[in-house]
């Protein structure tokens, strides 16, 4: 029956004397309004079933067809079989016969919603009691019951309590509605309607927002997921959520930045984003993201991640690179730190690789792999390695330039001895030679010397305790990083190398009022062995560790007050060195002295009574050792020792740091020179500004600079005699000035036939 033809049923329906009820059947809710449009006038009465019912409850059956059972006007009722289909089918089909048999009092209109089927009595009398119109049945919506103790944001679709859901059902394309209640799904084993129960916070997102139906619920805890319903009940979806929060869901990786910042639910936040869209830029995350089962292995798995690759697979370095800056913005967790140092040994001596210097436990086991393994490598290796996993080792161990042959080597094989913790035999004939000749004496002049000879003028003083010349090529390295530049000079300290025999410029500096910083932590981490670095507890030298940072920190402190304009120049100076090879060793000398050793048996006082060893020394009244013995009695040392008269021991450095020149702009004057045999290579360098102790590199071979006038500098090199391009860097004092300048060698002869 069409909607004409229904009206005019309905029309003659309520014009007649038929006392009973008259059931129509509608199959939309665009059909519904239109009905209820066309007759509601006066003298019409349209009552909703939902009248009937408590809060949260269905309708009461018999109080409904009671009250339309006395009802004297023409009414219209609706939506009772909306509610009618919790029940099942069955109960449906036999409160329709019990109402279509009714005897009212007046006329009354029952509007069902899609019950043709249950509308086929088999009496066929009561066919003039249904009207069945014409439509198409759009699907019944989907109904989930949301717990009343969630918060959530009614949406168009969303209602509360149960008594409320009729007039939803029978609106024109709805197809979900959410139903704040205390009702559950197992409450209405025979409704036809699909129901879902939401009585958690993640089963309203995955019904809010099907992006996150990809997310397993055990991704989250309870307080976790109700923190995500909050965000969605703003009205957002997932995908503008993580915009709003992280600036762009399809590059998750560019908020990795801010991470440290995040509260413990936003952190969890971008690990439920990641899971879902990943971090296209950042494979490093993208893989650990995947892999893990929870928000909290998330760090655990880009710790990990590593270990599936290869030290030598193409795409390694950018891994490791990417990996290193992840985690440092996720803070390098104590707990993970500790587990990855344990499980990365399973690659045994290429462990190495998969560290960084992020840590204090990595840079340990650092120290301790280099033991155990490389003891046997070329320093160049180690250097290759370290110039990765832990950069200010590598400035450490890097050869400094002293101009001077048996330093150059002393030292380059100490710092290798030392931080694979074992003497190189090279060293060790070196150190034994030096014993009985001290060569220094002859190479170097005494700090007081130097000291006079340094312009002191709007300076401070950096009395860095114990600070011997081996940390010379980090500090240029780290000058560098800062914008400071270091001349420096070498000089030898007075015997037995102790501070009381040593400090004599603090005095210089305090009679002119001259600031002085002094930094004592290096010679107390020697002495003291704090932090775990006593010997006798852990043999590798992981002070090495605390001493660069300390060091650093001491230049920070000149480049700030440098900046502020407190001094013009900070002068760091060092009273002596100490050696660590003289502990690790631990030999004492053959010959006991009357006096016991002191200073860790370095020195001893001297007695006419004593057998000189060849290896000792008289100086001021001690008998100072210049090889790695000890004399007997005296305290092993913690961690270093001095007081002895071995190189690193003696050798100390003046530095001078002031700020870069901004100004300084050096140039090659002859791009292109020409050799023959007997013509050698030579370029002249130009420099805007005046420099000192000018060197340059090229390729790996050193050149010192003769100065000519007008700040040129002139520079034999007459290794080079290949026709080619060559890059060059210059050095003032070895600080790096000019970096990669470039000139051309050409064959005499060809030059020649060029100009033919």
């Amino acid at each position: 029956m069409n909607l004409d033809a229904c009206i005019k049923k309905i029309t003659k329906y309520l014009a007649s004397e038929n006392a009973q009820p008259l059931l129509v059947n509608v199959q939309n809710g665009m059909d519904l309004d239109r009905l209820k449009t066309y007759f509601d006038v006066d003298g019409n009465e349209f009552i909703d079933a939902s009248r009937f019912c408590n809060k949260d409850e269905l309708p009461r059956i018999e109080v409904l067809l009671a009250d339309i059972s006395m009802k004297k006007k023409n009414c219209f009722l609706l939506g009772l079989t909306s509610f009618l289909r919790f029940y099942g089918e069955e109960e449906i089909r036999k409160h329709l016969a019990n109402i279509v048999n009714m005897t009212i009092a007046g006329h009354v209109v029952v509007v069902v919603y899609q019950c043709d089927r249950q509308l086929s009595f088999s009496d066929p009398r009561l066919s003039r009691s249904i009207c069945l119109l014409d439509g198409d049945a759009v699907a019944l919506p989907k109904l989930v019951f949301v717990s009343n103790e969630l918060s959530v944001a009614l949406s168009e679709y969303s209602i509360v309590g149960i008594d409320a859901i009729a007039k939803e059902i029978e609106s024109p394309n709805v197809e979900k509605i959410f139903v704040v209640t205390t009702k559950h799904k197992e409450m209405y084993p025979q409704s036809i309607y699909s129901i879902t129960d939401m009585s958690k916070a993640y089963e309203v997102i995955i019904g809010k927002d099907a992006t996150l139906s990809h997310i397993d619920e055990v991704m989250g805890t309870s307080s976790q997921w109700d923190y995500l319903l909050s965000l969605i009940d703003t009205g957002k979806t997932f995908i503008e959520i993580c915009n709003s929060e992280f600036g762009n869901y399809q590059s998750l990786e560019i908020a990795i930045s801010s991470y440290s910042g995040y509260s413990e639910q936003k952190k969890w936040l971008y690990f439920i984003a990641l899971k879902l869209f990943g971090a296209a830029n950042n494979s490093c995350l993208a893989v650990a993201a995947s892999h893990a089962a929870a928000y909290s292995k998330l760090i655990r798995e880009v710790y990990r991640g590593i270990l599936e690759k290869k030290h030598t697979d193409r795409d390694f370095d950018n891994f490791y690179q990417t990996r290193k800056s992840l985690l440092i913005a996720f803070g390098n967790p104590v707990d993970e730190v500790v587990d990855f140092c344990k499980v990365v040994l399973q690659k045994e001596e290429k462990a190495i690789y998969y560290l960084t210097d992020n840590t204090r436990q990595e840079k340990e086991l650092i120290f301790s792999l280099l033991e155990k393994y490389y003891q046997s490598m070329e320093k160049s290796g180690i250097e290759k390695i370290l110039s990765v996993v832990y950069p200010d080792l590598c400035a450490y161990i890097r050869d400094y330039r002293y101009n001077i042959p048996l330093l150059d080597r002393y030292f380059s094989l100490y710092t290798y001895s030392k931080i694979i913790n074992k003497v190189a035999p090279e060293l060790e004939e070196i150190v034994e030679k030096q014993a009985v000749l001290r060569e220094y004496n002859l190479l170097l002049e005494p700090r007081t010397v130097k000291m006079d000879e340094i312009d002191k003028t709007a300076s401070q003083l950096y009395f860095m305790d114990a600070m011997g010349v081996e940390y010379l090529s980090y500090i240029l390295t780290k000058c560098k990083d800062k914008e400071l530049m270091a001349n420096i000079t070498i000089c030898c300290a007075n015997l037995p190398s102790i501070t009381s025999k040593n400090k004599e410029f603090v005095a210089e500096f305090e009679m002119r009022g001259l600031v002085v910083n002094p930094i004592k932590e290096l010679d107390e981490i020697k002495h003291h062995g704090i932090n775990d670095y006593d010997y006798r507890q852990k043999k590798q030298p992981i002070h090495i560790i605390r001493e660069l940072e300390i060091i650093n920190e001491a230049l920070d402190n000149i480049k700030l007050k440098l900046s502020q304009g407190l001094c013009n120049k900070a002068i760091m100076v060092s009273d002596h060195g100490a050696s660590r090879l003289a502990v690790i060793h631990e030999t004492e000398n053959m010959w006991e002295m009357s006096s016991k050793g002191e200073h860790s048996g370095r020195c001893c006082p001297k007695s006419d009574a004593d057998v000189k060893s060849e290896f000792a020394t008289e100086e001021d009244g001690f008998w100072v050792l210049a090889n790695y013995d000890r004399f007997k009695g005296g305290r092993k040392a913690n961690v270093e020792v001095h007081g002895g008269a071995t190189l690193e021991e003696v050798v100390v450095p003046i530095i001078e740091i002031t700020k870069f020149d901004d100004e300084i702009e050096v140039s090659i004057v002859d791009k292109v020179i020409t050799v023959s045999f007997r013509k050698k290579a030579a370029i002249r360098l130009f420099s805007k500004t005046k420099l000192k102790n000018v060197t340059v590199l090229v390729e790996g071979e050193y050149y010192e600079a003769k100065e000519l006038d007008n700040n040129l500098y002139l520079v034999d090199l007459p290794k080079l005699k290949k026709a080619k391009k060559y890059n060059v860097d210059v050095f003032a004092s070895n600080n790096l000035v000019a970096p990669g300048l470039a000139f051309e060698i050409k064959k005499e002869s060809s030059q020649e036939k060029e100009l033919l």
